[in-house]
């Protein structure tokens, strides 16, 4: 058997938690755009709804992502933490 010369020659190994890993990416994408619509005052309402036609525009091509319907969760999270990340600070 031949030596491979460069190490891209290596088939990397298949990454088994890609699909858990895109989902997570997805939904963070959403708390980081409600915490910025949080600190540009818009309201709950507002939020929920810029956020909802955002994620259905981005996979109009595409199955309704699981995402989709946590978004309501995700900005409620995040505007009852005041708008920022993580545990609310005192």
């Amino acid at each position: 058997m031949p030596t491979k010369l460069f190490p891209w020659h290596d088939t990397p190994p298949n990454r088994i938690d890609t699909r858990a890993r895109r989902e997570e990416m997805y939904r963070r994408e959403v708390e980081d755009r409600a915490q910025l619509l949080f600190r540009l005052g818009y309201g709950v309402k507002q939020c929920k709804a810029r956020l909802r036609n955002s994620v259905a525009w981005d996979f109009e091509l595409h199955a309704k992502p699981k995402h989709a319907g946590e978004v309501d969760k995700i900005v409620d999270a995040v505007y009852k933490r005041g708008g920022t990340y993580g545990p609310p600070t005192v």
